[in-house]
């Protein structure tokens, strides 16, 4: 078989050259539509995959990615970029008339929520540094920097999707519920941060609880700080 893209002469379903497919027909609105699909979401189903492995079976998934199971699984950070870029998406959808979702904000929470891709992977590492904070006497040092970094950015995509579940909400709830709304987001974000930390340290619940809450506080106070520095230079 003759390459198209190279010339070299090849036998499989893969020129051994320069790595393009056998069999390439014409293009057609179906081709086009799957390498878009392809650019978007890596390879081939990679993008649903993980998510669906993400949310089923997570242990499954940071323990196959840390342990160099990693074929048929996207990597962390797109994914998390992936899906930032999916949650901002909906979160611009105004929701009805007085609902949580039409209330202004100031202009520090706009610029925040504009930039919340970067802010999300630019604050996983200090979620790394409160998590070993935090646990710090719960065998901490067992995991390296990089193994934390990239646990944490699939525990943010659990964020996104459970923040994607509670827009809906937000379009229809009053806005006088809107604390109530913000303080059940947080809650919620507790079940997966609970789980993640049960996970890679193993304890009595109350324990492994007051330290999940501990290291949440003080992720969220350096999400704040860096976020308000940020959005500092760019405030009226």
């Amino acid at each position: 078989m003759i390459c198209k893209n190279c010339g070299t002469e090849f036998e499989g379903n893969y020129c051994n050259r320069c790595g393009q497919k056998a069999t390439v027909g014409r293009l057609t609105w179906k081709s086009v539509c799957d390498n878009l699909l392809h650019g978007i979401f890596h390879v081939d189903n990679t993008f649903i995959k993980t998510t669906r492995t993400l949310v089923v079976h997570p242990d499954r998934l940071i323990s196959d990615y840390f342990e160099g199971r990693r074929k048929g699984y996207m990597a962390p950070i797109p994914l998390l970029a992936v899906w930032c870029v999916i949650l901002l998406f909906f979160g611009h959808i105004k929701g009805l008339p007085g609902s949580v979702s039409t209330i202004e904000m100031s202009a520090t929470h706009n610029w925040i929520i504009d930039h919340y891709t970067l802010l999300t992977i630019a604050t996983v590492p200090f979620m790394v540094l409160a998590v070993k904070i935090a646990f710090r006497k719960a065998g901490a040092a067992r995991y390296n920097w990089v193994e934390y970094l990239l646990g944490c950015c699939y525990l943010s995509v659990l964020y996104i999707l459970l923040s994607l579940v509670l827009i809906p909400i937000g379009w229809v709830l009053d806005a006088s519920y809107y604390s109530l709304y913000q303080w059940g987001s947080m809650a919620l974000c507790l079940i997966p941060t609970y789980w993640a930390a049960h996970s890679l340290f193993p304890g009595k619940f109350w324990i492994t609880l007051g330290r999940t809450l501990w290291a949440s506080v003080l992720y969220l106070l350096f999400f704040t700080a860096i976020g308000v520095t940020l959005a500092f230079p760019f405030m009226d």
